[in-house]
């Protein structure tokens, strides 16, 4: 099995809190959150297996919030009330279930003490459900909001919609004609408007018949709801000729309603023309747009080189190889990115989705190790939370997935799970903060694994294909496996 190595980063403000998470400590520490106030709460965590973190918040006056791990003694804190969040965790095979869920304390002069209890539920494990086959290397699925169809994004330029339980024979778009499958080509991806219910409008991710990568906007046909009006408004173009790998190929809206495109550095291998570094390139890079404050576009003023000469001012962050699949979490406002590797190592970058400017390394590094010399500077560069190694288990190409936020299985909420393109496996891992914890969940995958999606009330969905035949691609719903 591979072994993955897992990165804790902690701020000094949570690096004694977190050490006791990361390694198994039970002890109590004291944290003082700011200048010396009269009051304090100790958050006292019990009742989980040595090793195993739980996951409570702290929310207080003047938007205070503090993440705990383990047992701690918050001080320094302003006098009023406090609200203390315990969510399930999941240790092994067992879902750990905190009592109570939530529960207030006023923190005043001295301290104050609360406790969360949490108490082994029934064994909880994962399985595959198939929900839709005949598919010809499906890569993408999504739905709009408040939307009970599913649109399936097939590779070859196609875009089928899931209704009901059955697939429909007419295509929702086809632009089949305007690209190519040669080497990692074709039809990469689509996002829905957030207002997709009132303009009708998405989006489209997908390399022209020259390769370069496209991004253009459809609307839905005045007449028929599965079918959408086959003129399309082409926002962006990004000339990439020279190879036919390392495209990117996710568009999505984040939580701030921006358009975020996800660039690979325009093939070849090492990178051969500089483009994950070079702040005047597209390439590599992960791209924020306002699709709505321009023609075609505008840049947000927020983006960190907006009107800086010699920098593209819709880059968001750099130094990314091909970060085929990333997520936002908008109930923890975190963003995660899966960074395909090249030949030694596949990463996972979080980082919180407000913060732009990063630099990810490529290809100075692959995943924390220096690329193509015995040492290199890290100087600036955010390091990955996860990272695995291409051994005989490990893979050869992260497939990035979403954290989960559906409610069919409330033990796996929090979790963000993904795999691998060659081995199939399906894990996840919890980011609370400053720690990955990561959990193998003893599915493999038939096939190749394409993608993850989701639907329109956060149920988790895998893509994949057999390339039997021209239709042996299928997609599978996540579901809590039952019991024997």
């Amino acid at each position: 099995m591979a072994r993955a190595r897992i990165g804790i980063r902690c701020t000094a403000l949570l690096l004694i809190a977190f050490i006791l998470a990361a390694c198994g400590g039970s002890g109590q520490v004291s944290i003082n959150i700011g200048t010396p106030a009269a009051g304090a709460l100790a958050v006292v965590i019990t009742g989980l297996p040595a090793g195993t973190s739980g996951d409570v918040t702290v929310n207080g006056p003047a938007g205070f919030r503090q993440r705990l791990g383990s047992s701690a003694t918050l001080s320094g804190l302003a006098s009023g009330i406090y609200t203390v969040a315990a969510a399930g965790v999941l240790s092994g095979s067992a879902a750990f279930t905190p009592q109570p869920a939530t529960q207030q304390v006023t923190v005043g002069n001295g301290t104050a003490s609360v406790t969360v209890t949490y108490g082994a539920s029934q064994p909880f494990a994962l399985a595959l459900q198939e929900v839709a086959s005949g598919l010809a290397a499906p890569v993408f699925l999504t739905a709009p909001a408040n939307d009970a169809r599913m649109f399936i994004v097939e590779r070859a330029g196609r875009i089928r919609i899931m209704q009901g339980g059955t697939l429909l024979a007419t295509p929702f778009l086809d632009i089949s004609t305007l690209t190519t499958t040669d080497g990692e080509r074709g039809l990469l991806s689509m996002a829905f408007d957030p207002a997709y219910a009132a303009n009708g409008r998405f989006y489209v991710y997908y390399t022209d018949t020259a390769g370069n990568i496209t991004i253009a906007r459809y609307q839905v046909s005045a007449s028929n709801p599965n079918v959408a009006d086959p003129a399309a408004t082409v926002l962006l173009t990004i000339p990439h000729p020279d190879f036919s790998n390392h495209n990117g190929g996710l568009l999505a809206f984040g939580p701030d309603g921006m358009l975020y495109l996800g660039t690979g550095d325009g093939g070849g291998a090492g990178d051969p023309s500089g483009n994950a570094q070079n702040l005047d390139s597209l390439l590599g890079k992960l791209l924020r747009i306002d699709v709505n404050g321009g023609q075609p576009y505008a840049i947000p003023p927020g983006n960190p080189f907006a009107g800086q000469p010699g920098r593209r001012g819709e880059i968001w962050a750099s130094g990314l190889r091909n970060p085929w699949r990333f997520a936002f979490d908008s109930a923890e406002g975190t963003l995660y990115i899966a960074d395909v590797g090249q030949a030694l190592r596949e990463e996972i970058d979080v980082v919180a989705s407000a913060t732009g400017g990063q630099n990810y390394g490529w290809n100075r590094l692959e995943g924390s190790a220096c690329f193509g010399a015995p040492t290199c500077s890290t100087q600036g560069i955010s390091q990955p939370q996860l990272e695995y190694g291409h051994d005989a288990n490990g893979g050869c190409a992260v497939v990035g997935g979403y954290v989960y936020r559906g409610s069919a299985m409330p033990p796996l909420r929090g979790r963000y799970l993904y795999s691998d393109l060659c081995s199939g496996w399906l894990r996840s891992f919890a980011f609370r903060d400053a720690a990955a914890e990561q959990l193998d969940w003893g599915v493999t995958i038939p096939g190749s694994v394409l993608s993850f999606g989701t639907d329109a009330q956060g149920e988790i969905y895998v893509l994949a294909d057999t390339f039997a035949s021209s239709g042996s691609g299928k997609v599978y719903r996540i579901v809590e496996r039952s019991a024997p």
